[in-house]
């Protein structure tokens, strides 16, 4: 069993790439569960094989008096109380992978105590890597990039796994971005010129994103970068390919190795 943990912002096309890829794995013979972990989720669209709203929802911490924000964290926090249960039911199905659908409100699980300790919890004993959806609307220019890139290498810090980068909504990039921009972003420098070529940007704010750039590739964070749409099957093919490459490096394999095993 393997995980693969589907992370991003509200809005960024989780759920919908939960379905997609399930089903394309699933196209070639492995056995695959879908785990919906959000306890918020008013509907989906896929079939959860798993889904954490049977052992708890967030309407419930609401009729107590929280609001939706402090709801969502206790119904996370909660399901520290149902890991065992949810692990098992996942052995019984006995999948080769496990889609991990998280929940909508990104800062208020990846960020909080109880959402990487929950999702430990769940994948203790199993490989696992994290899929960070960059929603396409922030590829249009430099600022955008380093905001979005930046993001992810919070959330790799946070959940503490190997980590695949995706440009989802692909087929809304413009030609230039998904053939020229995007397959250069894991060069050194790159974001750099793209910076230094932005006439709009105030010289703070030029600053601030050249040392973030630099820090990114410093830290061989950004790697390869895969533009992924549910409306184009060759890129779902590409990220099965990446998440396979990954999950068969075993522990030693660190999200930072993406881009240097490649090379």
């Amino acid at each position: 069993m393997k995980f693969i943990v589907i992370v991003g912002p509200a809005g960024s096309g989780k759920s919908t790439l939960t379905g997609e890829l399930a089903s394309h794995i699933e196209s070639f013979g492995p056995v695959v569960a879908r785990l919906n972990f959000d306890p918020a989720a008013e509907s989906l669209p896929y079939d959860a094989d798993v889904d954490v709203r049977k052992y708890v929802t967030v309407h419930e911490f609401m009729a107590r008096g929280l609001g939706p924000n402090g709801a969502l964290i206790a119904a996370v926090d909660s399901l520290i109380n149902y890991v065992l249960d949810i692990r098992s039911v996942l052995e019984d199905i006995k999948p080769d992978y496990v889609i991990v659908d998280t929940p909508g409100q990104m800062e208020l699980f990846a960020y909080r105590h109880g959402g990487p300790l929950v999702l430990d919890a769940l994948t203790h004993g199993y490989p696992s890597l994290t899929v960070f959806l960059v929603d396409a609307i922030f590829l249009e220019n430099p600022s955008s990039i380093i905001s979005a890139l930046t993001l992810a290498s919070s959330v790799a810090v946070r959940l503490k796994r190997p980590q695949v980068n995706v440009v989802s909504k692909a087929d809304l990039l413009l030609p230039e971005v998904l053939n020229e921009i995007i397959p250069r972003l894991g060069e050194e420098g790159f974001l750099e010129s793209m910076v230094d070529s932005d006439e709009t940007v105030d010289p703070y704010t030029r600053t601030l994103m050249l040392s973030l750039s630099t820090a990114l590739y410093k830290a061989g964070f950004i790697g390869e970068i895969i533009p992924v749409s549910v409306n184009m099957p060759n890129t779902l093919d590409a990220l099965y390919a990446k998440i396979q490459q990954i999950l068969s490096g075993g522990e030693e394999y660190k999200y930072y190795d993406v881009i240097s095993r490649d090379s």
